[in-house]
């Protein structure tokens, strides 16, 4: 699939240094930005849904103390 997009110049210059010095090709880069962004996502979806389901129920115990580690896990939750 294709698409075209405009970013900052001050952004594509970084990442044109980047891609260099790693030895990727620009589409490589963007597609693993992509991935990446996308692997988050469904991370903090899936965690907003156990967080909606848990209120739904009693919790105890171990169940809090693991989805609090998830939550300091991601650092674009707030």
């Amino acid at each position: 699939m294709r698409h075209s997009v405009s970013i900052r110049d001050e952004l594509g210059e970084e990442v044109e240094a980047v891609v260099e010095e790693e030895g990727l090709s620009i589409r490589e880069f963007y597609a693993r930005a992509a991935e990446s962004y996308m692997k988050r996502l469904r991370r903090r979806r899936a965690i907003d849904e156990l967080d909606r389901r848990a209120g739904l129920v009693e919790a105890h115990g171990d169940l809090n103390q693991v989805l609090g580690d998830i939550r300091k896990d991601d650092p674009e939750r707030p």
